[in-house]
């Protein structure tokens, strides 16, 4: 099983970043808990379109923070917000497929989200602290 506990180290030290963090791990936590069962179901289906839509407003919301403080490094951190959404809706459309993609779509976005929150987020926030 994935571990999708908060940790510290996650933390960007802004607060509404951070909040919106906590609420797009714990959909992931949940993504992750109905994968563990043995089919694909109606529940599983549901939460990947919410954890579409969610992150689809949370990059939003970033960028929208980005924006109103001049970052200069905007532009990137989009790009990089656009290739998780394509990657995502490529793992949602094959969810009801194939429960081994369910897998490694709860691999990619725990990885993603550590990944990208500890080393991309923290550029932004650490010019706006």
């Amino acid at each position: 099983m994935f571990d999708t506990a908060w940790k510290q180290k996650y933390e960007t030290g802004h607060a509404r970043i951070d909040f919106e963090h906590r609420v797009f791990l714990d959909l992931i936590d949940q993504f992750a808990s109905e994968a563990a069962n043995s089919e694909p179901s109606r529940r599983l289906v549901r939460l990947c379109a919410e954890l579409y839509k969610y992150a689809d407003f949370h990059f939003f919301s970033e960028e929208g923070l980005m924006e109103d403080a001049g970052y200069a490094g905007l532009t990137q951190h989009h790009k990089l917000h656009a290739e998780l959404l394509s990657s995502l809706r490529t793992f949602i459309e094959s969810v009801s497929l194939d429960h081994f993609m369910v897998n490694q779509m709860v691999d990619f976005l725990i990885t993603w989200f550590v990944t990208h929150t500890t080393s991309e987020d923290v550029k932004f926030t650490a010019k706006v602290k």
